[in-house]
């Protein structure tokens, strides 16, 4: 089913700290360490990590890191805080993060047992998980299949153990699902999509009651802002709303979801756009698109991406390779010679592009680009890169190679 539009090379926007005083992982390229620094320039108290043992990321004041001792050991992820003091000792399979205070953590299958610092081998897939705190206390004691149990979303989480399906709330409280469910998706626009054993689609909400039933022999989506894709021909898709009636016949190849009340939907290999009423308003004419965003919507035609409202006009000329998406006014883009820079909502360039390749400003105005200095080429031919953390102002706070200017 389609899903993603354009191959962009961020597509969302970071609008929220990661951390408490918000850190940035910031590392050489050619070096085995990183550090985190905030945006006065100050490095954590955490210190200095390998790179392929710590998070990219704190997460509510938290970052995980692997107390493994050696490469072949078996991996032991836990928690450091903001100062560098260990707050979960490491004992579980994979990196985590928090949400609405929980973290979904991986253990091995309860069948495997080894001494802490044993060598061990290929992981099995079939890994388990369980919900801890931030004391790193199981939020209740049940273990359950680590990848069909979700991450704690808006304080729920979708969880499987044996052959029942759970829903969980941060606070433990655990509720058995329906028998007759075969499959639970993840709870989306406050509601979550159930497959029973007979074929009907129900969508469940956090009261584990059904809100809605349908039957559908093809398929039927997850809801988003409103509405949910679906499909009653081969091959073919329309949408229907949250009380289950059609907005629109099945007649598209493929759909997005809805964002600003508009949804893409491609015909005869090009995208347009409907509104939600199920109404065309923008004819397909396009290679590819993006979601609209403050009014706008990234398009592609002839390889290029330029940018038009909602009543189809072009606001934004067909100049870009490749786009990210908008970020409190701003988006990073690549130009013909594929080097990034960042452009406002009139499409002009307010840092001149570049970088070998950008992120999004987040809600403080910082970001992490790439860039090359004389050592990045050798013979002509670029090699290397180098990382830089840089504001929205143009101010380099940190950089891991050459000193340079952001023009």
């Amino acid at each position: 089913m389609y899903r993603v539009i354009l191959s962009f090379f961020l597509l969302t926007c970071v609008s929220e700290a990661k951390s408490q005083n918000q850190w940035y992982r910031v590392d050489d390229p050619d070096k085995k360490y990183c550090i985190f620094m905030d945006t006065l320039g100050n490095v954590s108290p955490i210190g200095q990590h390998d790179k392929l043992t710590i998070a990219e990321n704190f997460s509510e004041g938290f970052i995980c890191i692997n107390f493994k001792k050696s490469p072949l050991a078996a991996d032991k992820w836990g928690c450091l805080n903001e100062k560098g003091d260990t707050v979960i000792h490491g004992k579980y399979l994979e990196p985590f993060y928090f949400a609405n205070g929980v973290a979904k953590v991986s253990i091995l299958p309860l069948t495997i047992e080894k001494n802490n610092d044993e060598e061990v081998g290929e992981i099995p897939l079939d890994y388990f998980c369980r919900y801890i705190n931030k004391l790193g206390n199981d939020i209740i004691d049940t273990t359950f299949e680590g990848a069909l149990s979700t991450d704690m979303q808006n304080s729920w989480a979708i969880a499987k153990a044996g052959n029942y399906w759970y829903l969980l709330s941060k606070n433990g409280l655990l509720m058995e699902l329906s028998v007759d469910f075969e499959m639970v998706y993840p709870l989306r626009d406050g509601v979550a999509k159930c497959k029973r054993m007979n074929g009907y689609t129900n969508y469940i909400d956090t009261t584990r009651w059904p809100v809605l039933e349908l039957s559908n022999e093809y398929y039927t989506g997850s809801f988003s802002n409103g509405f949910a894709d679906y499909s009653t021909i081969k091959g073919k898709y329309g949408f229907i709303n949250k009380k289950g009636k059609p907005i629109t016949p099945c007649i598209y190849d493929a759909v997005s979801n809805f964002s600003e009340n508009i949804a893409a939907v491609k015909m005869y290999n090009t995208w347009g756009f409907i509104d939600d009423k199920g109404r065309l308003i923008i004819n397909p004419k396009y290679e590819s698109t993006l979601p609209f965003q403050d009014g706008l919507a990234g398009v592609k035609l002839n390889n290029k991406i330029g940018f038009i409202g909602k009543n189809g006009d072009l606001v934004i000329q067909f100049q870009f390779t490749n786009i990210t998406a908008w970020c409190n006014g701003i988006a990073a883009a690549a130009n013909d010679k594929n080097l990034w820079g960042y452009i406002n909502k009139k499409g002009k360039w307010i840092i001149e592009p570049q970088f070998l390749n950008a992120q999004n400003f987040d809600k403080n105005g910082f970001a992490v680009v790439e860039y090359a200095d004389k050592h990045s080429y050798v013979k002509g031919k670029l090699k290397s890169y180098e990382k830089a953390l840089i504001s929205k102002n143009k101010k380099v706070v940190w950089k891991s190679g050459e000193l340079f200017k952001v023009k």
